[in-house]
Order: structure tokens, then sequence, then C-alpha cells
């Protein structure tokens, strides 16, 4: 496939993702008709699209509002998407133009809605114009947005930490609450009543100083952005980027905790496709370091005496013995005797 070099500087990376295979299909061929795009993935599934994205680099993707089968999944795997890749640019297809589809789409990040009424040929314009930065959408749609924004309430939390304020349940029962579940879907993922899911609201509205579901949803909103912001500076913890960096770079230990990031837990769904995705990656680094290190015993052994094997092999179970006495220890121990020797300098 050619280089970026190769295409030369117009060339833009695309892929698209569709809700059958033949969708998809048209889609690409009609990206292809313009030389200066280059479809690099195509996908039918939010999985298959994972997988591609972390396989090679794309700059815009186009994806179906509705995806496996459900309505409103794409909106849900360009979020993932974005947190993978945060510098890829997102299209959105829509079958229609109603208010909430549209506002949805907007707050899962997308840069451009295309309308799958419009000709094809107008989406190879759509996609540029999202790739220089620009915003592409018809005017009924930036209707829509307008209109939310301009009877969205001004809101104010009433202590400076924001969402901080809130405990880790409280903050797990609002980002449901922003995923459009209503009470009962939340109680349900979470193993509680709905009478306790509409007490935890009552708190959380009194704690940020809001009145309604929509006042939090639009702070919710706000807090993100702010995080962006900061992020931006270069003011925030660099732990999960520098996490998939690593992950990326082939680290083992590094894709296993991707896996465990995302992998439900404690009432949230997480996600599930990633989690067994980077398992996948992780399973086939593993693969190919115990080939690196049978290559390497092989050529050591070849240089050394029997006995010289023998010790190494002694000095192995020695070691293994003596880290799972410590390990044991630990979790009989618990965490606090855990920190009080990590404390000490203990290992």
């Amino acid at each position: 496939m050619p280089s970026h070099e190769e295409k030369g500087a117009d060339f833009i990376s695309i892929a698209v993702a569709d809700s059958t295979r033949i969708h998809t299909q048209l889609l690409a061929d009609a990206i292809r008709s313009d030389q200066g795009l280059q479809v690099v993935a195509s996908a039918s599934t939010s999985e298959e699209l994972l997988a591609a994205v972390v396989r090679v680099p794309i700059d815009v993707i186009v994806i179906s509002y509705n995806l496996d089968d459900q309505p409103g999944r794409g909106t849900e795997v360009l979020r993932e998407l974005r947190v993978l890749r945060p510098q890829i640019k997102g299209v959105l297809l829509l079958d229609s133009s109603r208010s909430q589809d549209v506002l949805e789409c907007f707050r899962a990040g997308a840069k451009g809605i295309f309308s799958k009424h419009e000709r094809l040929e107008s989406l190879c314009k759509c996609i540029r114009c999202v790739h220089e930065g620009q915003v592409w959408a018809r005017s009924v749609e930036l209707e829509h947005a307008l209109e939310a924004l301009a009877n969205s309430p001004l809101v104010r939390a009433t202590n400076h930490k924001g969402l901080d304020l809130l405990s880790a349940r409280e903050r797990q029962v609002v980002q449901y609450l922003a995923a459009g579940m209503t009470n009962r879907e939340i109680a349900e993922s979470l193993g509680l009543s709905p009478h306790t899911v509409k007490n935890y609201l009552f708190r959380i509205f009194d704690k940020l100083g809001v009145s309604s579901r929509t006042e939090l949803l639009y702070l919710t909103m706000s807090s993100a952005q702010a995080r962006n912001q900061d992020s931006s500076n270069g003011e925030v913890d660099e732990g999960f980027p520098g996490l998939l960096r690593a992950a990326e770079a082939g680290h083992t230990w590094a894709q296993l905790q991707l896996a465990d990031h995302y992998s439900p837990a404690n009432g949230s769904p997480g996600d599930p496709v990633a989690a067994y995705m980077w398992c996948l990656l992780s399973e086939k680094t593993a693969a190919s370091m115990r080939n690196q290190i049978e290559s390497g015993k092989d050529t050591l052994v070849r240089k050394m005496s029997p006995e010289q094997v023998r010790e190494a092999e002694q000095r192995a179970a020695e070691w293994l013995k003596n880290t799972l006495k410590k390990s044991t220890f630990a979790e009989a121990a618990g965490p606090q005797a855990q920190n009080k020797k990590m404390l000490a300098g203990v290992p």
C-alpha cells in the first residue's frame, strides 16, 4: 500500500464502516473515485473497525449511525475511537435528520454529518472539508445544533472542583446518564433499584447546583471540554496515553493493562470488544516474545556447560519460590501492610 509520502501531501487515509458489507463497499468505491483519498480499512462491525484502527494510520473515519444492528451504535464507536486516536476526525452517516440523532452525533465528537440521502459524490467533499478542520452539515442539522445551544441553560457548579465533588458511584451514574440511559436502565446496569438511582441523582443535583438532567448533561459536556483543553496544554496525567503508546509499541504488559482497563467490572459495562482485542494482540506479542526467548536460550545453552545450565535453572526456581512467598504474604497482609512496606522501601 502506498505511503503518505508516495501519494503526496494531499493523501488522506480513510476508514469506512457501514451496517452491511454491501453498503460499506459502495461507500468505499465512491470514496476511491477521488484519487487524493485512500480507503485503508473497511468494516461492517465495530469489532472489525476497532481492530483496523490499531493497525493502520487513519485521518478520517466514516461511520454509519446504525452499526452492529443497534441504532446509535456508531456514536459509541466514534467515542471509543477518539480515545484510542484523538487526532482522528469523524463523519457520521445518518438516515434521518431527527434532532436527537443530530445532537448525539455532535456530542460524540463528529466533525461531519452526512445524510445517506445526499449524493455519494458529495461524500468526498465532506471528507476533505472535515480533514481541513471544518464542520460539514446541512442547514437543517446546523439548525438543530444552534437551537439546542440557544436553549441550553447557563450552568455553574457550586464548587470550583466541579464533577470532582462526586463520589465514584455518583460519577458512574452521571456517565450512564450521559450515554442516554434511563433511570431504570442505570439501575439494572449497576444492580440498584430505580429509587436508589433517583436518590443518587438528587444528591448529584445538590452537589453541582443543577436542577435537571438537562443541566447536568451540559455541565458534563463542559467539564469534558475543559479536560480536553487542559490535555492540549499538557496539564493532565499522561498515564493512559503513555500506556496506549507502550501497547502500540508491542509491550505485552501494556496490552494486558489495556485489556483490564476495558474489561467490564464493578457494575460497569466496560468495552468487551476493545478488551478482547487487546487480549488477542497481547497473545500474539507474547508468542513472538516466546520465540525470541527460546532462540536466546538455545544460543546460550550451546555456550554453557551442563553444570552452568543446572545452576541457572536452580537459581530461577529459587527466585520464583521467593517471589511467590512475597506475593502470598502481601495478599494475606492486605493493602495497609503492603503500603507500609512500600513506604519503608521494602520490595
